[in-house]
């Protein structure tokens, strides 16, 4: 197995490849340096040995570093992808969670989701339309996928904002990895999160912001059926005069929503703007 290391040096961050080896004597794993490759920045596919250059950490390394060629970069994204989906159908986390430690070497939780999660499942999803999967295989997918997003909800939180956020579905709607895409998203940066996904009946919905009276609220819609409920489910929240925010795939090209902000498929940093924005003015 190898993979990429980085050491800070007087604020610069430089890299080696690095290998590691079974010791059967002491019985632990050792690391070992292949190659010294630079400054981080500057490390490019040219630089690591051919026999590693399709090694899936080599490559999401590759596809978080914002600074190399946007073409070159955008063959390490696909390929990234493509590894990714790999893993999560065949339910390897292990070999998941190797990707995002390895993407976060250079680059960010949202750009993780936006560039190589989120495209993943989507992709998944159009095979499973296709009937090139099987309903087992999208369920070890998203299975594989939802344990992954727990894993990275773990890391260390930002100070809390004093913010509450509700997350919801219509009824119905049983697509849930979105919501908890943004709920570990924005738990990590501060926000209190309140993650009613999937498919809480509106009442619930409505005793909680009752009860816990959020800032704002987020409603996820992934397949054009549940508009009608989801509809429903605004004219419902609408009294409680709190922003509301609507987004999903099913929303694509979507103009009936009137006095609720539509985004459909927006990126997390994209919809992390919005959100600060609509708080800030709703605070005023």
């Amino acid at each position: 197995m190898v993979f990429l290391r980085s050491k800070i040096v007087k604020n610069e961050s430089y890299s080696y490849l690095v290998k590691s080896k079974w010791n059967s004597k002491k019985k632990t794993s050792q690391q070992e340096t292949i190659k010294y490759l630079g400054k981080t920045s500057d490390v490019e596919l040219e630089d690591i040995p051919d026999e590693y250059r399709n090694d899936p950490s080599i490559l999401s390394f590759l596809s978080s570093n914002s600074k190399i060629d946007d073409t070159k970069r955008g063959k390490y994204l696909t390929k990234t992808r493509k590894n990714m989906r790999k893993f999560l159908l065949a339910g390897d986390l292990k070999n998941a969670m190797a990707i995002y430690d390895d993407f976060l070497n250079q680059s960010s939780i949202t750009k993780f989701y936006d560039d190589i999660l989120r495209p993943a499942m989507y992709k998944v999803g159009e095979l499973w339309d296709e009937g090139k999967l099987d309903v087992g295989d999208e369920h070890i997918a998203s299975n594989t996928a939802m344990h992954l997003i727990e894993k990275i909800g773990t890391k260390p939180k930002s100070k809390s904002r004093g913010k509450t956020i509700l997350i919801c579905t219509p009824d119905g709607e049983y697509h849930a990895i979105p919501c908890f895409m943004m709920e570990t998203y924005f738990s990590l940066n501060g926000y209190d999160v309140i993650n009613l996904a999937p498919s809480a009946p509106s009442d619930s919905i409505i005793k909680h912001i009752t009860e816990k009276k959020p800032d704002l609220i987020l409603i996820s819609v992934t397949l054009k059926d549940h508009l009608k409920s989801c509809g429903r489910l605004i004219k419902n929240l609408q009294k409680f005069k709190v922003p509301i925010v609507i987004g999903g795939q099913a929303l694509q090209n979507e103009k009936s929503f009137r006095d609720v902000t539509v985004m459909d498929t927006p990126s997390l940093f994209e919809l992390s703007k919005t959100i600060k924005v609509m708080i800030k003015k709703q605070d005023t």
